[in-house]
């Protein structure tokens, strides 16, 4: 029997997929639950690979692949997860490659060299609380392909995961209190060999604490600059990574504000001073609203209302020439042994925020 599809959201436009077994059983599931989406995700997706390089599909993912080593290191440093995009072009009828490409997002960015693409994470550490949230931006051609992966494995803790459909994962947290939350920093250096985002993060919700995720990131060779924000409820760390290395914030504080131009890694000064196409994201914009709002953020549902601000820049709604869209939120509340996670599968503001439902009770934990 296939697990269910719950309709979460405004005319049930977002499943919940549950997801169970090992990689391919996981990856099938997904692939068949989400066939049609899947179907159309790909569609726009190569249409804007056509519009965006002047390639069709199939050449440019063919030169992607090519030029890179992207899938021998997810076969290798996470075999699991390898079979579970195996599993989802297997049960959606999509080409292997076009969905590895697909799951490759942020490095297929790279080497297309798309830019203005933007995220805005915001962290709370208060003495009760720990708080971790996002605007995860994506290109419009994705709205609509929304999913929430919800993952209960073996000895794994349960997972709640933010995802596109026919994608591994976006954001989430897991039941034992580690979340994670990421924004893209195009500035720093990126290789065609090295873990991808999309794993990354996945591996990352498999540790029991924030202490263990960070050593994993700190393990691994990383594919793209990227900040990985990841809380559990003794507070908050981030982490700037990329080929070159790691970045750690240096200093704990009341809250953390990231947006897609680096803070700490050395030389960022020098690299957020320069104007580049980036700055069409807004990233400084963005990044001195939620400087002032965040530290007057009461509780959670307050970050909610920041989220859904558009006059901002944190709330994006797609305009020429930045075709982009504020895909979902996430909140994350982890408060003593307590987790509560709440997600917008759309633009805040335009969709309602819901909240995901454990399945685990607290005595199993």
């Amino acid at each position: 029997m296939k697990p269910p599809v719950h309709a979460i959201g405004h005319g049930g436009a977002a499943p919940i997929i549950e997801l169970s077994g090992d990689g391919r059983a996981r990856g099938r599931t997904h692939g068949e639950e989400a066939r049609g989406r899947i179907a159309t995700s790909m569609e726009r997706w190569r249409d804007r690979i056509a519009q965006l390089t002047g390639r069709s599909a199939d050449e440019h993912v063919a030169r992607f692949l090519g030029a890179s080593r992207l899938i021998d290191t997810v076969r290798t440093g996470s075999p699991d997860l390898y079979d579970e995009v195996r599993g989802i072009a297997e049960a959606s009828g999509q080409p292997l490659d076009d969905i590895f490409a697909y799951n490759f997002m942020d490095e297929e960015w790279r080497y297309a060299r798309i830019s203005a693409i933007g995220c805005s994470v915001v962290g709370i550490e208060r003495e009760d609380v720990v708080i971790l949230g996002q605007n995860m931006d994506l290109p419009a051609s994705m709205d609509g392909s929304q999913v929430l992966l919800h993952i209960r494995e073996g000895d794994e803790p349960e997972q709640f995961i933010a995802s596109a459909a026919g994608m591994i994962g976006l954001l989430g947290v897991n039941r034992a209190g580690v979340a994670c939350c990421v924004n893209t920093l195009a500035q720093l250096p990126s290789a065609r060999e090295g873990m991808p985002v999309a794993f990354l993060i996945r591996e990352v919700l498999r540790r029991r604490t924030r202490a263990d995720a960070g050593a994993y990131l700190r393990s691994v060779r990383h594919a793209s600059g990227q900040n990985y924000a990841i809380a559990d409820r003794h507070g908050i760390d981030s982490y700037e990574c990329s080929s070159a290395g790691i970045a750690a914030r240096p200093i704990s504080a009341p809250t953390l504000v990231h947006t897609n131009h680096p803070l700490w890694t050395p030389g960022s000064a020098e690299l957020a001073a320069k104007p580049d196409e980036l700055e069409l994201s807004g990233t400084r914009s963005r990044y001195n609203y939620l400087s002032v709002a965040v530290p007057q953020v009461r509780d959670a549902r307050e970050l909610e209302s920041v989220f859904a601000s558009r006059d901002s820049g944190v709330c994006v709604t797609p305009r020429p020439p930045r075709m982009t869209t504020t895909f979902c939120g996430a909140v994350f509340e982890i408060v003593g042994s307590e987790t509560r996670a709440r997600f917008a599968l759309g633009q805040p503001g335009l969709v309602e925020w819901i909240s995901a439902p454990w399945s685990v009770p607290m005595s199993q934990i």
